[in-house]
């Protein structure tokens, strides 16, 4: 909300966010001031209600009402929500979350930043177009913030989103990590394939150690398989590095024979 103060000793607030207005109304009534000055009169709202809304007021009045910020009794978290809903916006980016509060004036920067520090809120601050921005960034600090703006229906709904968003990044991450495994497997066997049929083709798989040969006729016989699973389906089972190793002595005794991969 913007302020101006001009030559007639008045104040003008201004704002494009018409339900802040809707909102002083409400609660216009219950305030000291409320029988004393009709709102109405005040305010100057565009036609079809687009537009800049204004709230033109005395000095007096808005001096008086400053006041109240001041005072032992001011309900902190509720101005804080009456600052939210004027300059705050909350984002959602594809990653992460965070909460911003644009601040034009730094009496209501000082207030903002001394309770959010009083109630433990990481903020960051920066200053750019004309303002402050205070950014919340936390998952458990903005929820925090709106628990204590009475906003807690939308910081479940928020920390529901997260919870959702977290559930498919993981799932995604799985599949992707199933996929890269899978690709990994094939391009192995198939590898491992061309080793052993070289070798048979050839009449090198007689002059192997059985435990050699055993190994590339399984691979021949099961083209899908994991070396995991090559290796306890051998007669005397072994371990994934084992097959591993005995794949490496197979391929440096066929390349005693000329085999290269690039053939």
């Amino acid at each position: 909300m913007r302020r101006k103060i001009t030559k007639a000793d008045r104040v003008i607030l201004s704002s494009r966010r018409l339900w802040v207005f809707h909102r002083m109304r409400r609660l216009w009534k219950k305030t000291s001031w409320g029988g004393d000055f009709d709102l109405g009169k005040m305010l100057h709202v565009p036609e079809r209600h687009r537009g800049t809304v204004q709230l033109e007021m005395p000095i007096d009045l808005f001096r008086a009402i400053q006041s109240k910020e001041l005072s032992g009794s001011f309900i902190r978290w509720a101005w804080i929500r009456g600052i939210f809903g004027a300059v705050g916006s909350v984002f959602f980016p594809k990653r992460g979350y965070y909460f911003l509060f644009r601040v034009p004036y730094d009496e209501i920067l000082a207030g903002l930043k001394d309770h959010l520090q009083k109630n433990d809120l990481s903020v960051s601050y920066r200053r750019g177009s004309g303002c402050v921005e205070a950014m919340v960034r936390g998952q458990n600090d903005i929820v925090d913030l709106m628990i204590g703006m009475g906003l807690s229906d939308a910081a479940l709904k928020m920390e529901e989103k997260a919870i959702v968003r977290s559930m498919r990044d993981r799932a995604n991450r799985l599949v992707n990590c199933d996929a890269s495994n899978i690709r990994k497997t094939v391009d192995a066997a198939r590898r491992q394939i061309a080793l052993a049929t070289f070798l048979k083709e050839n009449g090198h798989e007689d002059e192997l150690p059985p435990d050699l040969a055993e190994l590339i006729d399984l691979r021949i016989a099961n083209p899908s398989a994991s070396l995991n699973e090559l290796g306890s389906a051998m007669n005397s089972p072994v371990s994934k590095s084992t097959v591993t190793y005995r794949w490496k002595k197979i391929m440096s005794i066929a390349e005693t024979y000329g085999f290269s991969y690039d053939n």
